[in-house]
């Protein structure tokens, strides 16, 4: 047990998905009692314990990377017959269910300008579980008070970006003085692999850089699929940063999480319901 802790502990200092399977529940004669576990990474290797091993862990761990890929925890049963059993040296049969925790990474938000609105952007982003990064060049913006549990990176856009480690669950937020520009042109020259690339603006200046970075020559095809701007949900006309904030945080989670967006309120249908 304790190398287990240890293992899932170094996992998610360092950021890195794994998936914890325990047995909960047996019936009959299964090679480990409740409580056996083990941690699996994406790949399938097995990083610490044993659920009993043979057909048994293998289905297990298989089950762990799909839940991962997934990033969805769930409850597997297997049924174990004497001829599986056999694989590992021992008659038994059984039933076991394995509950498989996800611990997956946090998604990483790329802060492009330190201003008004992005420290509001990080003040909601940080408690929904995002790690941050912050791109600007004053330190008295760009600091610990303000972007509290963020690492700072006080170089250009493009400098910026070549330095993080990207995936597919990164998203970047644009809102600078005066390097919206290069900080979109890096991006598409870039082809950073994340999520959304948003940018807060107005549709005229969005239009104008758009045109801009087109009239260079630059391909933005395969960033325009991923890129909002402006960003943000139409919550109305309030324009505080702590609205606009909201809006563009809205809108990230919902990409996150594969949202609509939609008001989730019955009272419409309701109200089209017969009255008796």
């Amino acid at each position: 047990m304790k190398g287990i802790i240890t293992a899932l502990c170094d996992r998610l200092q360092a950021n890195l998905p794994c998936a914890l399977a325990t047995i909960v529940r047996t019936t009959g004669s299964i090679p480990n009692a409740v409580g056996a576990k083990m941690l699996v990474d994406p790949a399938g290797k097995l990083l610490a314990g044993t659920i009993g091993g043979g057909a048994f862990e293998y289905a297990a761990i298989r089950q762990c990377v799909a839940a991962i890929g997934q990033r969805e925890s769930r409850l597997y049963t297997w049924t174990l017959t004497e001829a599986q059993a056999g694989g590992i040296g021992m008659l038994c049969g059984g039933t076991a269910e394995v509950f498989i925790e996800i611990f997956a990474t946090a998604a990483l938000l790329v802060l492009v300008g330190g201003g008004h609105v992005n420290i509001q952007v990080w003040r909601l982003a940080r408690e929904l579980g995002f790690r941050g990064v912050v791109i600007d060049d004053r330190g008295d913006w760009a600091n610990a008070e303000n972007f509290p549990d963020c690492q700072f990176l006080q170089l250009s856009p493009a400098a910026a970006f070549a330095q993080i480690t990207w995936d597919t669950d990164s998203f970047v937020v644009i809102g600078t003085r005066d390097q919206d520009t290069a900080a979109l042109r890096a991006a598409a020259l870039q082809d950073l692999p994340c999520r959304l690339i948003g940018m807060i603006s107005s549709k005229r200046k969005t239009w104008q850089i758009l045109k801009e970075l087109q009239r260079e020559g630059l391909d933005l095809a395969r960033i325009l699929p991923r890129f909002h701007s402006p960003i943000g949900l139409d919550l109305g006309k309030t324009k505080s940063p702590a609205a606009v904030a909201l809006s563009i945080v809205a809108e990230l989670q919902t990409v996150r999480q594969g949202g609509t967006g939609r008001s989730l309120s019955i009272a419409q249908e309701w109200s089209k319901l017969p009255k008796s």
